[in-house]
């Protein structure tokens, strides 16, 4: 993962790596019409519908679309070890690679602290799309059955056969996997 590869890179390399992954991200926010939440280390928050009314079903979409286009872009960005080798038996990817998860549902919301106020989300809503990145493969995106739900009627799409995980805390949860060419 992103841990591990960054042991093998100059701190300024992950630093301007994280800056062209982020850049390319946001702008395809704006393409999909997706709203940015916020970054935490290598992770990248976002959602559709949170400022404003909308069609739940337009949103997934949205959001799926955002989610494949993000795993397209990162093919784009290369990884700069400055120096810093592995073995040849091991030489590391070339691009990085992400894990997506996505949930639907409702969540909380606002701005928090006095010192460096900040606008997060919290509830069951986020911690089930954190765990749906978790548990999800590189270059592919697992959604919980509620999204799939959503967005099952696009063909555009192959999806995995339903899964079932368990979920820390929230037991077990019906699950799809796309792989994003």
């Amino acid at each position: 993962g992103f841990s591990k590869m960054a042991l093998d890179m100059k701190p300024i390399k992950v630093l301007d790596m994280l800056q062209d992954m982020f850049s390319r991200f946001d702008a395809l926010c704006d393409k999909h019409n997706v709203q940015k939440l916020e970054t935490i280390g290598d992770a990248y928050i976002c959602t559709a519908g949170l400022v404003q009314k909308v069609d739940i079903k337009d949103a997934a979409r949205r959001v799926l679309n955002l989610a494949k286009d993000m795993i397209r872009e990162i093919r784009k960005v290369s990884i700069d070890r400055g120096g810093r080798k592995k073995s040849q038996d091991d030489p590391g990817p070339k691009n990085p690679q992400i894990r997506v998860g996505i949930h639907v549902g409702n969540l909380t919301c606002g701005v928090l602290g006095q010192r460096l106020p900040k606008f997060t989300v919290f509830g069951s809503t986020v911690n089930m799309a954190a765990r749906m990145e978790q548990t999800s493969f590189p270059s592919k995106i697992r959604v919980t059955e509620d999204f799939y739900d959503l967005i099952s009627d696009d063909k555009n799409n192959i999806w995995s056969d339903r899964s079932v995980i368990t979920v820390k805390n929230m037991g077990d949860v019906g699950t799809y996997v796309l792989s994003v060419l």
